[in-house]
């Protein structure tokens, strides 16, 4: 979700009447209209139709906007199953959407066989902890699930197809001491089975983000060890996706009423992970005006055919259909690839 900055006053007061705005917005939509099957259309990456070729260091190979009911609404984490044919990707309400990659001539041109199901054993979505609020999505070699929730900050093992309840990992120690909307949105894994967990933190405009990276695997809190990753000012990290040589895609988010929505991609190499250490990674790629911009929260990579590393990013329109959208974008990284897991 996106969150309302704490500074200035003024700022936080008419960035708060925005998101009034919104949520009316939302609500009408879904009181409004009945739900339509889910499905999805091809989309420019610019609003004027002339693509470019690049984004920072990735080639652009599409985007479509899933289109339907609340299926397609508040995805905030992102996987890619099946050696790039389908993802799952779960959403702020405890529900998980399934569905199929269409390509063609290596581009992204839609996505089907659309399914949703909700994640089992979860509490109510209303009230202070907020039960169901998953952020974050893990797909892992056995064909089971790892996911990551804020509200009441923890990180839930699934089996193949969620098809029973989620059995609860040992948290981070002061994970439980971070805000209700600021918890846990990245979450990665890494080739040798080590996690790695990115806080969004408080809206407090400081760089540095609390972050932790377990041992293998991790069976008590104090299986963690904790480090700080350092984001880009005014960003904070909403998605990561472990690469098959150890290095992590970063996914950041920019919300601000003047500067409006970005992201911005980030690699971070896998010597830098060490217990203690400030992380601050290398910046690929900027999605940002005049390009399709959202609220981008989910991340997942792969590797391509032909050698390089394909990158999907998928957007959280808060089940706002009046004046956001869901996205999904593929990229491609073909200057560096990044080596094949053995």
């Amino acid at each position: 979700m996106i969150r309302i900055p704490l500074s200035p006053p003024w700022r936080r007061r008419a960035t708060a009447l925005l998101f009034g705005v919104l949520a009316a917005a939302a609500c009408a939509d879904a009181s409004g209209s009945a739900e339509r099957p889910l499905g999805s259309r091809t989309v420019p990456l610019t609003r004027d139709g002339a693509e470019p070729e690049r984004i920072g260091a990735f080639r652009f190979r599409g985007a479509v906007e899933v289109v339907g009911g609340s299926g397609a609404g508040g995805l905030s984490g992102l996987a890619i199953t099946d050696g790039g044919r389908r993802f799952a990707a779960v959403s702020d309400v405890g529900t998980v959407l399934f569905g199929r990659l269409d390509h063609e001539n290596g581009r992204l041109v839609g996505v089907g066989d659309l399914t949703t199901k909700r994640l089992p054993g979860l509490g109510p979505r209303q009230g202070r902890m907020r039960e169901n609020d998953s952020e974050e999505i893990v797909a892992l070699p056995d064909g089971g699930w790892l996911v990551a929730f804020e509200g009441r900050h923890r990180i839930l093992r699934y089996p193949p197809g969620f098809s029973g309840e989620g059995t609860a990992l040992p948290t981070p120690p002061g994970v439980e001491g971070l805000p209700l909307n600021g918890g846990m949105e990245a979450l990665a894994r890494l080739p040798d089975g080590r996690l790695l967990a990115l806080a969004e933190g408080p809206d407090n405009g400081v760089r540095e983000r609390p972050a932790w990276i377990s041992r293998v695997p991790p069976k008590d809190p104090g299986d963690w060890a904790a480090l700080t990753y350092r984001a880009a000012p005014g960003f904070r990290p909403t998605g990561a996706t472990g690469l098959p040589n150890g290095d992590v895609l970063v996914l950041e988010r920019y919300f601000s009423m003047l500067g409006g929505l970005a992201a911005r991609i980030v690699l971070v190499r896998s010597g830098a992970l060490l217990p203690g250490a400030v992380v601050e990674g290398e910046e690929l790629a900027r999605l940002e005006p005049p390009l399709l911009t959202d609220n981008y929260e989910g991340i997942a990579a792969v590797p391509g055919a032909a050698g390089e590393t394909l990158v999907y990013v998928v957007s959280d329109n808060n089940f706002n259909t009046t004046l956001q959208r869901t996205y999904l974008l593929m990229l491609a990284l073909p200057d560096r690839p990044l080596a094949r897991a053995p």
